[in-house]
């Protein structure tokens, strides 16, 4: 059903770099996500690898957060070969510590570590939030024992701020802040 309603209708493109597009996801990526998901390392910092059932169900999430809130979690692909290597995008958070929150979240193929695609990705988000979205604070969640996603948000302009615990949680994640004045 939802690959029918994505015949015809053309993906919004939601950012451009030197060498990634970032577009909204649609029915056909499953398996790319799916793909994606089912790596033990990348999924390492995370609740875990994800069926095929959860992946949908991902996906679909996502793509109703682009009609309700007007942004979500983005396909990245390489210009050179339109290959998909991961998603970069924002996720909100009602109430972190009593403050509404949008996070600046990253994902790649294992493939694709160690490029600066997570970094150039997340830059690029991080200006669509501010410019296109008139957001005007983003932040990333991050396991403290994942070095090369601080790496990234530090290389993205944000700054270790606090760690909280996030629900669901048995250890406090790292909260990474920027504002759109570069506090």
């Amino acid at each position: 059903m939802a690959a029918m309603a994505d015949r015809g209708k053309p993906k919004l493109k939601i950012a451009e770099t030197i060498r990634l597009i970032l577009r909204e996801f649609e029915s056909k990526d499953a398996e790319s996500l799916y793909d994606l998901f089912q790596d033990k390392e990348v999924m390492r910092f995370s609740t875990g690898t994800l069926s095929r059932d959860e992946t949908d169900l991902w996906l679909e999430s996502q793509i109703e957060n682009y009609k309700t809130l007007g942004f979500g979690l983005w396909a990245v692909i390489k210009k050179q070969d339109r290959e998909f290597i991961g998603y970069c995008g924002l996720v909100n958070f009602p109430d972190i510590l009593g403050r509404q929150e949008v996070e600046v979240a990253y994902r790649l193929k294992r493939p694709f570590w160690n490029f600066g695609y997570a970094t150039e990705a997340a830059i690029a988000v991080r200006e669509y939030a501010f410019e296109r979205l008139r957001i005007n604070r983003v932040i990333s969640l991050i396991d403290p024992n994942n070095i090369a996603s601080i790496n990234v948000a530090k290389k993205t302009g944000m700054t270790y701020e606090k760690d909280v615990m996030l629900e669901g949680y048995d250890y406090p994640d790292r909260m990474y802040s920027i504002s759109k004045d570069g506090t």
